[in-house]
């Protein structure tokens, strides 16, 4: 867990071996601010990613690429379980920040780490999605499959985001983050409805499970100069992982969030542990003692296959949640990837009916057609 760093230059050395840059991406304005950070390393220029030598297709190699095909798409759900319809950017693909329990371990190999240097056709997709729906809000962002902001202040390519996307109101534009790299968006001028989002959990789980992120202490302190800045920020528990005293841990972890003006927080959200078969192996064979101690408590496999806590631990884990957020009424408070069931549990209805979630799912109903058409 890292607590400080002194300079962004600093954390990038200790990072990656070596850099290949795609011919087409040679002349991004993000590919040419990001050498200015890497270029003490081994850097090549390459006809396309087959190039790349087997020994290098590895954490340590960083991949700088143009995107391809289509940039923009829908948030992947899970079968049997509601979704917000949250659109997903490809800008960052990978990051090394050792998370145990990350699900894309189970489908992604981030090997090489690789960024789309490009932002433009994803914001101009975004637009044209948001164009054609003006009655209706759309949340995008670009923390699908990477972290928005670790390696952001080498690429500088949020703040374009932030910028295009501006004018558009009815467009929530969301970067989510288990680090404190801020710095580089506080002066952005017009912020339109971007929404900063930080992934937070109590300290020992962060400490145990989220080996190479940052402390909730900075990612707070980083939330603060956020808001101060002008920013909207949001907080994501998930995954809620019940270990040994848990209530206590994950309570004085909600408390801190009390502290932030109830206006400035788009909204939270809340999703227990939940894993692949696949993913299992994957954190049974990266655990020094061979398996993951609360993976030993009760799970059942559900319609997408996942396994999570049976339904009644759910919904106490995620009432519980409910209550200790309480204080901050006017937040919409939604669960990521849970049945229909167990939202009428905890929140007495379904997403599209429940008053106070309302605005979270209100949107984009007839994105998915457009998404298809473009």
């Amino acid at each position: 867990m890292q607590t400080s760093f002194s300079n962004y230059s600093d954390y990038y050395k200790n990072i990656f071996k070596r850099v290949y840059i795609t011919q087409d991406a040679e002349n991004y304005r993000a590919t040419r601010n990001a050498i200015s950070y890497l270029g003490h390393l081994p850097c090549s220029i390459i006809r396309s990613k087959d190039i790349i030598p087997p020994e290098h297709m590895n954490r340590d190699t960083l991949l700088i690429t143009s995107p391809r095909g289509k940039t923009v798409g829908k948030c992947p759900g899970s079968k049997g379980h509601m979704c917000c319809n949250y659109l997903t950017a490809d800008l960052y693909l990978g990051c090394t920040l050792g998370c145990s329990y990350c699900i894309m371990k189970s489908y992604l190999n981030f090997a090489p780490v690789t960024v789309y240097a490009d932002p433009m056709p994803s914001i101009q997709q975004i637009k044209s999605i948001a164009a054609q729906n003006p009655d209706r809000t759309v949340r995008a962002g670009t923390g699908e499959t990477g972290d928005s902001l670790q390696f952001d202040p080498m690429f500088r390519m949020s703040e374009i985001f932030v910028q295009e996307l501006s004018s558009y109101p009815n467009i929530f534009f969301e970067m989510k983050t288990k680090t404190p790299f801020v710095d580089h968006l506080l002066d952005i001028k017009h912020k339109g409805n971007a929404v900063i989002g930080f992934s937070v959990n109590p300290p020992e789980i962060i400490q145990e499970q989220e080996t190479d992120t940052f402390s909730l202490d900075m990612r707070l302190e980083a939330a603060r100069k956020a808001v101060d800045a002008g920013f909207n920020v949001a907080f994501h528990f998930d995954p809620i992982i019940a270990v040994k005293d848990w209530e206590n841990l994950y309570a004085r972890t909600a408390a801190r969030l009390l502290e932030f003006p109830k206006e400035k927080i788009s909204w939270i959200s809340l999703g227990t542990i939940r894993y692949s078969a696949r993913l299992k192996e994957k954190m049974e064979e990266e655990s020094p003692s061979g398996y993951v101690p609360y993976l030993l408590d009760e799970f059942v496999r559900c319609a997408d296959n996942k396994y999570r806590y049976i339904q009644h631990e759910r919904e106490n884990i995620l009432s519980f949640m409910r209550q200790q957020l309480s204080p901050l009424d006017c937040v919409p408070v939604y669960m990521c990837m849970e049945s229909r069931t167990v939202w009428n549990n905890v929140f007495g209805a379904a997403p599209l009916k429940s008053k106070n979630n309302f605005s979270i799912f209100q949107h984009i109903n007839g994105v998915r057609k457009h998404i298809r058409k473009n």
